[in-house]
């Protein structure tokens, strides 16, 4: 791989990216090095360079101007993912636990009130742009009804904050990496609602406890867990065509990829025995 180490290794040292994401950027960049490094980073190395929104579509600092009825489907799917996660917390916390789990529900309480405030500040968004949250597709409502069926409070936990928000949330936040120095000055409020949430301590370690004392199996967590990257990573390819009429399709593959290893890597370095690369080239294939 010499000349690949030549190129990506730096790349991933300049921007502090972990190894684990290398065997995905290996794979975008060997067909066309230097051409594909040169993409990829145009979109995310802006410097001080600025975009600016238009009726047409939202110009990038490099120029690449992005249709404004893709903002706008991608912007509703991220508002669906957090105003339906926000109403799932709600129901569960609703039912009768039948045992002792108070700090779970306060905790997907608290959970709740803050996926509330990301839908709202996308919808706001939106509404700035002069654009409509209009309906998620139905891949995409096909993995929130899984999740809202999951009974098990441990379980809930770990689809919810392990699977969903690490695959979810890599994915939106190359987004707003990407799109952030193109935003009319109204966007800073909305970056400042997800920047100012706390992080949550007990959840990283409740998970660790789980994990490690196998208050759900090795082989449940493993099962649960691909069940879920199989819809998410479905549901994220639902939304391709986007990235093919945008002509970024490789791209937007190579940020799912990592998008669903990032779970898997997380539960690996809980010490679950996992093979990540083998595992993401599963779910991408069986994406149809």
């Amino acid at each position: 791989m010499g000349k690949l180490d030549a190129i990506v290794d730096p790349i991933l040292k300049k921007y502090g990216i972990p190894a684990w994401v290398s065997p995905f950027i290996y794979s975008y960049v060997k067909s066309d090095p230097l051409n594909a490094v040169r993409k990829g980073l145009s979109f995310i190395d802006t410097k001080r360079r600025k975009g600016e929104v238009t009726k047409k579509g939202i110009a990038l600092p490099n120029g690449y101007i992005f249709n404004i009825k893709s903002i706008e489907e991608i912007l509703s799917a991220f508002f669906y993912i957090e105003d339906r996660s926000s109403k799932i917390m709600e129901f569960w916390i609703s039912q009768p636990s039948g045992h002792d789990y108070s700090e779970y529900r306060n905790y997907f309480q608290s959970l709740s009130e803050s996926d509330r405030r990301h839908a709202r500040a996308i919808k706001n968004l939106a509404e700035g742009l002069g654009l409509k949250i209009v309906p998620a597709r139905k891949e995409m409502q096909d993995v929130f009804d899984y999740l809202q069926s999951i009974a098990s409070w441990p379980e809930r936990l770990v689809a919810a904050e392990v699977v969903l928000k690490r695959a979810y949330a890599t994915f939106g936040m190359v987004f707003y990496r990407v799109f952030y120095p193109s935003s009319p000055e109204f966007m800073r409020s909305f970056v400042k609602v997800f920047r100012s949430e706390e992080i949550e301590s007990w959840e990283s370690d409740e998970i660790t406890k789980i994990i490690k004392s196998g208050i759900i199996s090795g082989a449940r967590l493993t099962e649960l867990s691909l069940d879920i990257l199989r819809m998410a990573y479905k549901s994220m390819y639902a939304y391709m065509p986007i990235a093919k009429r945008e002509k970024i399709e490789k791209e937007v593959l190579l940020v799912m990829n990592v998008a669903i290893a990032h779970p898997l890597q997380f539960l690996k370095e809980q010490g679950i025995d996992i093979d990540v690369e083998a595992e993401v080239k599963a779910i991408t294939k069986s994406k149809r």
